[in-house]
């Protein structure tokens, strides 16, 4: 039985994880949080213990789609998702060892090479879940300039994004660590 500190500990070491997970797989958020939260309750019910992380990830993200699954059988859902063994390759591909935190690094040096306005609208939109109506006015645009000023800042992020990711894959590759 684990205690409740260890509990705490797994909790807080895989939930955002777990989270970008579900809604990579196509949860919006409110059936992720669920989802995860019962994931987190089988896992703690169950008796699989893990110490390394790696493999409680993985524990994770197969209870997790198997809720999924279940939700989408049960609302009779027809949803196709790839094959395990490939959704799992293209997780460990773009999440990596890190969990993401390359991505995460990436995405917070390349915030500062965006405009101020643009920079102001990412951050209601994604941090604050503002409208587009709301960045309209924090931003003085009309709505359809606040959507294209999102819609191309998230392009350069992008772009930004995976040219310093896949300079650090080429750096650790040249220097035989990938």
């Amino acid at each position: 039985m684990r205690s409740a500190a260890q509990i705490e500990q797994m909790v807080q070491a895989h939930q955002g994880h777990l989270l970008r997970y579900l809604r990579w797989l196509g949860c919006d958020d409110s059936l992720a949080a669920d989802m995860a939260q019962d994931t987190f309750v089988k896992v703690i019910q169950g008796d699989f213990h893990s110490d390394n992380p790696n493999a409680m990830g993985a524990y994770l993200r197969t209870t997790a789609r198997n809720f999924y699954l279940m939700h989408l059988r049960r609302d009779r859902r027809n949803v196709a998702l790839p094959d395990e063994d490939l959704l799992e390759a293209a997780w460990a591909e773009n999440e990596g060892d890190d969990f993401g935190q390359n991505y995460r690094l990436a995405l917070q040096d390349c915030m500062k090479g965006l405009a101020a306005r643009a920079r102001q609208a990412v951050a209601l939109r994604y941090g604050e879940n503002a409208s587009r109506e709301e960045i309209s006015r924090a931003t003085g645009l009309d709505p359809e300039g606040a959507k294209t000023l999102l819609r191309r800042a998230k392009d350069k992020l992008k772009d930004c994004i995976e040219k310093k990711v896949g300079k650090d894959r080429n750096e650790l590759a040249a220097n035989g660590r990938d």
